[in-house]
């Protein structure tokens, strides 16, 4: 039988059933009032590295975080072990879709980056030092199995558009950042094997931000078309129509893909009409099959993670990032040793996306 969240359990969880029907001032008196969350709360410390600017938010409660996904194997099969997810045992839901079988449906986090600091519980022992905002995991289908790479792609578009929604919502707070990742495998900092992005609102803006918006100064064009425009046809993997998936012709390590999406006046996914959005959930779709594929081919443990690169400077543009080479002492100084050549991954990944 599959493992999945009881329809029941799941529906006693839902707080709001539609992100676009609640204040984000109601969303963050949600995550205050959710006693788990209390117990798990960040540490309020921010610092920044003054060499490259890199952005450090201090969390320590999240070295307690539940995994099922250790490389615990017996007789070379990884054991089945509990899903919080499936057993109910999370956070109140607050935002919740119907899919083709199942639901798609977004949680407060248990273990949140971010947190409405100036609202700190009495008597916490928690330095606030001017970091703050909301976290949100957005988990792909109530069916523990099932995530992008094996959804129908009706579903994976509903996925993107509850995700654009919450997007929609946090910006409306009218500052802060929307972060955008998904995180599968422990490797790459997933914790459970039930598919999941997460989303967080932050009053400080990450490094890549700030990246993206001095590209855009400097080139006076986003970096989605600026690398759109430089792409050689050998690299382009697969035009969706509205968006183009890719190798960067700077690829770091073996198989690393970006989704640009043409229309570089977009910024965010909300923005994005029903075309745009379908080619980003095709793109998603494909390219984690693609990585879901090759990981395993190469005799690597399944890891990746996907970006979604969004706000000033970026255009909108996603990266697809599969753990398939470490990062070695060099890679820290900024000089990367790539163990495969940007031509022949690009080919070989044509062949395995379907035309």
């Amino acid at each position: 039988m599959a493992r999945k969240i009881d329809t029941k359990i799941l529906k006693s969880l839902v707080e709001v059933e539609d992100i676009s029907t609640i204040s984000v001032p109601a969303l963050a008196d949600l995550v205050r009032q959710d006693e788990g969350i209390q117990r798990s709360l960040p540490d309020g410390v921010y610092q920044i590295d003054p060499r490259n600017g890199d952005r450090i938010v201090y969390v320590s409660q999240r070295s307690a975080r539940p995994h099922d996904n250790q490389p615990e194997e017996q007789d070379g099969v990884l054991p089945e072990r509990p899903c919080p997810i499936c057993q109910g045992t999370t956070t109140g839901v607050v935002d919740i879709a119907a899919l083709s079988e199942g639901y798609t449906f977004i949680n407060k986090n248990l273990f949140p980056l971010t947190y409405p600091a100036k609202n700190f519980p009495e008597g916490q022992n928690v330095r606030n030092e001017g970091v703050e905002g909301l976290h949100f995991l957005q988990w792909s289908s109530s069916f523990h199995e099932r995530d992008f790479h094996n959804l129908p792609l009706a579903d994976c578009v509903v996925v993107i558009q509850r995700l654009a929604a919450l997007e929609q919502k946090l910006l409306a707070a009218g500052e802060g950042h929307v972060l955008i990742t998904k995180n599968y495998g422990h490797l790459v900092g997933g914790s459970l094997f039930h598919g999941h992005q997460q989303i967080v609102l932050s009053n400080r803006t990450p490094r890549r931000f700030l990246d993206n918006g001095r590209f855009q100064h400097e080139h006076d064009e986003p970096f989605s078309a600026y690398l759109w425009r430089k792409t050689p046809p050998e690299l382009v993997v697969k035009d969706y129509g509205t968006a183009v998936l890719v190798v960067p012709y700077f690829m770091r390590r073996p198989y690393d893909m970006m989704l640009l999406m043409k229309n570089s006046e977009r910024r965010y996914l909300h923005q994005l009409d029903d075309g745009e959005v379908t080619a980003v959930a095709q793109a998603w779709q494909e390219g984690t099959c693609v990585m879901r594929t090759v990981m395993p081919a190469m005799g690597r443990e399944l890891a990746y993670n996907i970006i979604t690169n969004n706000g000033l400077g970026a255009g909108l543009y996603f990266e697809f990032l599969p753990y398939t080479q470490e990062i070695g002492g060099y890679e820290h100084l900024g000089l990367y040793a790539c163990q495969a050549d940007p031509y022949r991954v690009a080919e070989h990944i044509r062949a395995l996306i379907p035309g």
